[in-house]
C-alpha cells in the first residue's frame, strides 16, 4: 500500500522529541518528551493494523471478508461498533461495506488499481450496505459479496487510542498524528495543507485545550489518473466525490468521530453535512474545488489565523 504524505503538518515543537514510523499504510509521528513512549504508541498502530487491514491476508478483517463469519477481538468489535453508529449518525454516507468499491472494484492500494466501467459499478452497488453486517456479541457475520474496509475510520481509532495509552502513563503533553487524523494533549498548533499547492500552507489551527482532536481529508490524498477519481467514494453510487479539495473537522475529543465524519461530509449534500456539523457541535472548514471556503467559529480554546 502507497505511504501517504501528512495533510496535516505539524509545527516545530521544540517541548518534546518527534519519532516517525510507516504504520496503517501512512506515517505515523508521535511528539512527547518521554522518547520511550513513542515506542507504545507505535506498538498501538501496529497492532491495529494487524487486525484491521484488508491488504494484510491474515488481519481480522481480511479474515471476516473471506470466511463471512469471525469471532473477532474486542478492538475489532469496537471499531465495528463505532462504524455501525457512525453509517447511522450520517444516514449511510459512511459506511465500511464501500469496500466492494474500493478494493474490489477500484482496487485502491494495489498495482493493478483502474477506473471500473459504469457495469462494474452496478455489481458491487448490490454488496454495500452496513445492513449486511451482524453483530452478536464478538460474533461478526457478512452477507456474502459483502467487503468491510475500515480505511475511513480506522487512522481515527487508532490515533484514540495511542491518546489514551498516553493518557494511562500520565502524559499531559503530545502530539500523534496519523496522516490527517490528529489528536494533541495540552496546548498544540497544527498547521494545515493548502490542498491546491501541496507545500503551502492555508492557516494554522492553535488549540490551548486539555484534549484536542482535527482530522482532514482531500481529493488531492489518493487518486486514479486524476483528482476526479479520488478515494472518497459515495457507497451509494460508487462515484469519487466531486465538491471539496479539502475537509477539516475540529473537536475536543474523539478523533475516531471526526475521521468517519469527515469522510461522510465529503459526500454528502452540504446543507445536510453543515447541519449535522452543527447539531455535533464539531466545527469545520470546508474548501471547494473553485476555491470557496465554507468554515464555522473554533470551540472555545480554539485559534484559526488564515488568510480566508
Amino acid at each position: 500500500m502507497k505511504l501517504l504524505y501528512l495533510l496535516l503538518t505539524l509545527s516545530s515543537l521544540l517541548w518534546g522529541n518527534q519519532r516517525t514510523q510507516a504504520h496503517m499504510g501512512t506515517l505515523i509521528s508521535v511528539t512527547v518528551a518521554d522518547e520511550n513512549l513513542s515506542d507504545e504508541v507505535f506498538a498501538v498502530f501496529a497492532d491495529l493494523d494487524n487486525r484491521l487491514s484488508t491488504y494484510k491476508s491474515d488481519s481480522e478483517i481480511s479474515r471476516l471478508n473471506r470466511c463471512l463469519e469471525l469471532n473477532v477481538s474486542e478492538r475489532t468489535l469496537q471499531i465495528l461498533e463505532r462504524s455501525m453508529e457512525m453509517y447511522r449518525l450520517s444516514d449511510g454516507a459512511f459506511d465500511v461495506t464501500v469496500g466492494s468499491f474500493t478494493h474490489n472494484t477500484y482496487r485502491f492500494g494495489y498495482d493493478n488499481e483502474h477506473l471500473p466501467s459504469s457495469k462494474e459499478l452496478k455489481i458491487s452497488e448490490k454488496s454495500v450496505g452496513s445492513n449486511r453486517i451482524d453483530i452478536e456479541g464478538n460474533f461478526v457475520k457478512i452477507l456474502p459479496g459483502t467487503v468491510i474496509d475500515l480505511g475511513g475510520i480506522g487512522k481515527g481509532y487508532a490515533v484514540d487510542l495511542a491518546i489514551n495509552r498516553l493518557m494511562s502513563r500520565g502524559v499531559d503533553k503530545a502530539v500523534v498524528s496519523a496522516s490527517g487524523d490528529i489528536g494533541c494533549l495540552g496546548e498544540c498548533t497544527i498547521n494545515i495543507q493548502d490542498p491546491f499547492h501541496p507545500q503551502g500552507n492555508i492557516g494554522t489551527v492553535i488549540s490551548t485545550l486539555p484534549r484536542f482532536a482535527i482530522s482532514t481529508s482531500g481529493n488531492y490524498e489518493r487518486y486514479i489518473k486524476n483528482k476526479s477519481h479520488n478515494h472518497l467514494i459515495d457507497p451509494k453510487t460508487g462515484q469519487s466525490q466531486q465538491r471539496y479539495a479539502s475537509i477539516t473537522l475540529i473537536d475536543t475529543q474523539d478523533n475516531t468521530r471526526l475521521d468517519a465524519l469527515a469522510t461522510a461530509v465529503s459526500i454528502m449534500q452540504e446543507s445536510k453535512a453543515v447541519a449535522m456539523l452543527k447539531k455535533l457541535k464539531i466545527a469545520y472548514i470546508l474548501i471547494r474545488n473553485d476555491g470557496r471556503v465554507i468554515k464555522s467559529p473554533m470551540p472555545d480554546g480554539v485559534r484559526l489565523n488564515s488568510s480566508f
